[in-house]
């Protein structure tokens, strides 16, 4: 079933830039759609707003828990075996659900701050079970035809901005989001099980070897998992909590592009985490050339950002949010350093996962969350939202330090295992002073879009951080 072993270099790329394109015309409507909402609900609503989505997508981490991970680890090792893990996964997460819609709505109601956020909140705990279906997407994964899910990715993006809209012109509030939302996700989760179970057998009652491995192996990446989403989701709440409604908002509304920007590791990995599995045991060379070439991909997308993040914050907040979120501006800058160790940790993850390193991962999180969780207590009451951001640098910088430790005694990187990145830092080290050049002689932000998208592939191209093969492999259509 799996594709993996047999994917080329070529293949691979196609693959990544068909998730990317398809991932940035969505992320251009879910900017749209954050624009709508954030003028629509104001500072203290947004801030609502957000800090709810902050506890479904740390609650909703529990029906997961790793799962899809190590399924995808286990039917990429093992063909023969991949209808069995895809049944184990889905009914394990079918199993966790009814306990964790009961925990979020205890969650919500000592969360909440007036009827209208209380409402929304217990409508939002339908989302967990309703989603489930989205994991038939590891169908896709393995055979390395991730185009599917980007469709399905899409229908849900268009249904939810066309459901904002309609909400915003006709007046509603959280409650009538939170409806809008579930049902989005119910939609997109049928879709995508309606579509995969046309390619594989569905087994309601999967082997209980498979289902004990999941768990027992899931537990432990899903605890680790946990907690990295309680230090990269509580900050938001920690805001509200401590700081008020507005500098959640502030702060929601410069993570919430943090949050867009996961399409550039989510696309890289997904379509290279089953060719790591699968070449773990099988051939240790080419599984080097494999992680050189991920690394490579996400600091394109993640320095690049970052350059522009630096020169360009202020200018795309106030565009984005208006003037009103002007004050949010200087925390873009540190939240995009911190994507950039974000999107590292995506492969270092992965890799601790596949050379089974799930304890030293608990480890890593662990200590990834209490620094998280002291420093935000230290700073928030001195420094605001801004401190969240910093403090999410110093925890993503900590994370992915221990990982590279870790995976080091494993599996020997060298220096070789950087493979491009200096030379890509080199690159948006080079665009951020040309888009500073470009700021001060007072060009607007579409201006200085134009100046980066010009200034930065140029600079990849003539220091050699991305060759002219990848180019033509890429107009090649990476079959």
């Amino acid at each position: 079933m799996s594709d993996a072993p047999r994917a080329g270099r070529r293949r691979a790329l196609g693959d990544v830039l068909i998730q990317i394109v398809a991932r940035v015309l969505n992320l251009a409507l879910g900017v749209l759609v954050t624009v709508v909402l954030a003028r629509m609900l104001g500072d203290t609503g947004y801030g609502q707003w957000l800090t709810l989505l902050a506890v479904y997508q740390l609650l909703g981490y529990l029906t997961n828990f790793g799962l899809e991970m190590v399924a995808v680890r286990e039917a990429a090792a093992k063909p023969d075996e991949a209808e069995d893990w895809i049944g184990a996964l889905i009914v394990t997460r079918l199993l966790l659900s009814a306990p964790v819609v009961l925990i979020a709505a205890v969650v919500v109601v000592l969360v909440a701050d007036g009827t209208a956020m209380l409402a929304a909140g217990l409508i939002l705990a339908l989302e967990l079970p309703l989603g489930i279906g989205s994991s038939f997407r590891v169908v896709h994964q393995l055979r390395m035809r991730n185009t599917l899910p980007m469709v399905v990715v899409t229908i849900n993006s268009v249904a939810w901005g066309i459901a904002v809209v309609a909400i915003s012109v006709l007046g509603g509030g959280l409650p009538a989001l939170a409806i809008a939302l579930t049902a989005c996700t119910g939609l997109s989760s049928a879709i995508q099980a309606f579509a995969a179970l046309r390619l594989v057998r569905f087994r309601p009652r999967p082997s209980r070897a498979a289902m004990a491995r999941l768990l027992r192996t899931g537990s432990v990446l899903g605890l680790s998992g946990l907690l990295m989403m309680s230090y990269a989701r509580v900050d938001q709440v920690m805001v509200f909590e401590i700081a008020g409604a507005q500098d959640a908002g502030y702060y929601g509304a410069a993570y919430r592009l943090l949050d867009q920007a996961h399409f550039v590791p989510t696309s890289v990995m997904t379509t290279l985490a089953p060719v790591i599995a699968a070449l773990w045991s099988e051939n240790r060379e080419r599984l080097l050339r494999v992680i050189r070439l991920a690394a490579e991909f996400l600091a394109i997308g993640a320095l690049g950002g970052l350059a522009f993040a630096i020169v360009g914050s202020e200018e795309v907040i106030t565009l984005l949010y208006g003037e009103e979120f002007r004050p949010a501006s200087p925390a873009l800058p540190v939240l995009a350093g911190a994507f950039v160790f974000v999107c590292f940790g995506y492969l270092t993850g992965n890799l601790l996962l596949v050379a089974g390193l799930v304890r030293k991962d608990l480890v890593i999180t662990g200590a990834g969350a209490v620094a998280n969780l002291v420093g935000n207590l230290l700073l928030i009451p001195r420094l605001g939202f801004v401190a969240a951001a910093w403090t999410t640098l110093g925890t993503e910088l900590l994370v992915v330090a221990m990982s590279v430790y870790y995976i080091n005694k494993k599996l020997p990187l060298g220096p070789a295992g950087l493979g491009r990145v200096p030379r890509v830092a080199v690159a948006a080290a080079a665009a951020t002073l040309v888009l500073a050049g470009a700021d001060a002689a007072g060009l607007p932000l579409a201006g200085l879009i134009a100046v980066f998208a010009v200034a930065y592939p140029a600079l990849l191209l003539g220091l050699r951080a991305v060759e002219m093969e990848d180019i033509r492999s890429l107009r090649g259509g990476g079959a």
